[in-house]
């Protein structure tokens, strides 16, 4: 990793010490044994993760963003808690002190961190395949095991978010590319338009996407970071599966395709309402746009990465397939 790209992570948690300090600090909070080393994980626009070794074996580690409230951290903690006492395939966090968080003082700075167990795997981000059936047939079912969780935690503002793309449309517009901005213009009044009152509401991921979504050594997939989970219309998960976990960036038709299982696997655990599939290309208009205008935005504020042209790239492509009539037909909706 180049260094200015390093002082970039370290500035989120406002890092005044080498990591191997902290490193070890964790390991002595936590009791697990030596430290080994670490290794930063460089996707993700949030918190600041990595993964320690150690002589008890491999752990992941999430470090706060200094951006995030004291209320807000403890709104995703409250989220862990419920994820980790149920069913869903997600990374249970290690206890300390008899908690899921660890406040760690040093050299005059304070991390919020967590650690979770290691899955032995792979995120789809870094695999960099395509999903097949039986990865989309899991995805519903686990993302029905989510939104069926007994949980209604606070509101979590995430500038990505679908249900926020109006707010920041208007905020970013002047960032987005001219060619974009009639069309914009357009989805922002279809979306005014979406009765959200008549939309069934459950707690969601909010981000079930590539670098969210892992596969262990045996096949098994797992379902990561929930920083940004929400009580919202739970039609939100299944857009923004669809808009990158369904996409096929070579074939409308398998998109499609890929779509469609999503929706009727989905359907099995949790009957989808008439008007949740009436609605269900504005929200899948939204999940693309709003990869579009966040990586411009952020190409031009803060400068490019390969992250950035990775999600602008889906976007571009998952809108393009978003045609009206031949939408509809295609997802047979």
């Amino acid at each position: 990793m180049e260094k200015f790209e390093l002082q970039d992570f370290n500035k989120r948690i406002e890092l005044n010490t080498d990591l191997e300090n902290i490193s070890k600090e964790i390991c002595k909070n936590y009791d697990l044994g030596d430290f080994i080393s670490n290794e930063l994980i460089t996707i993700g626009y949030e918190d600041y993760n990595f993964y320690l070794t150690t002589a008890k074996g491999k752990y992941c580690v999430k470090i706060f963003s200094k951006s995030r409230t004291g209320s807000e951290i403890e709104n995703y903690l409250e989220r862990i808690r419920v994820v980790a006492n149920s069913k869903v395939n997600a990374p249970k966090p290690l206890l300390v002190n008899g908690d899921i968080h660890l406040s760690l003082n040093y050299q005059q700075n304070t991390y919020k961190i967590c650690v979770f167990e290691f899955i032995n795997g792979k995120n789809f981000f870094q695999l960099g395949t395509i999903s097949n059936e039986a990865i989309i047939r899991e995805l519903a079912k686990q993302t029905a095991m989510i939104n069926k969780l007994d949980i209604e935690p606070e509101f979590i503002y995430d500038s990505w978010a679908i249900i926020n793309f109006i707010e920041e449309y208007n905020k970013k517009r002047d960032y987005l590319s001219i060619e974009y901005r009639d069309e914009f213009d357009k989805l922002s009044e279809e979306f005014r338009s979406v009765n959200f009152e008549q939309l069934p509401k459950a707690f969601v991921h909010g981000d079930i996407i590539s670098t969210n979504v892992m596969i262990d050594k045996n096949n098994k997939i797992w379902i990561i970071d929930f920083a940004v989970s929400n009580y919202l219309p739970r039609i939100i998960d299944l857009a923004v599966i669809s808009c990158n976990m369904c996409l096929d960036k070579n074939s409308k038709e398998n998109t499609y395709k890929n779509i469609s299982l999503l929706l009727s696997e989905y359907n099995k655990y949790n009957e989808l309402t008439d008007y949740e599939l009436e609605v269900f290309e504005i929200f899948y208009k939204v999940a693309n746009a709003m990869h579009i205008l966040q990586t411009q935005y952020i190409i031009k504020t803060d400068g490019d990465s390969a992250e950035n042209q990775y999600w602008l790239n889906e976007g571009k492509i998952g809108l393009s397939y978003s045609n009206g009539a031949e939408f509809q037909k295609g997802l047979r909706l």
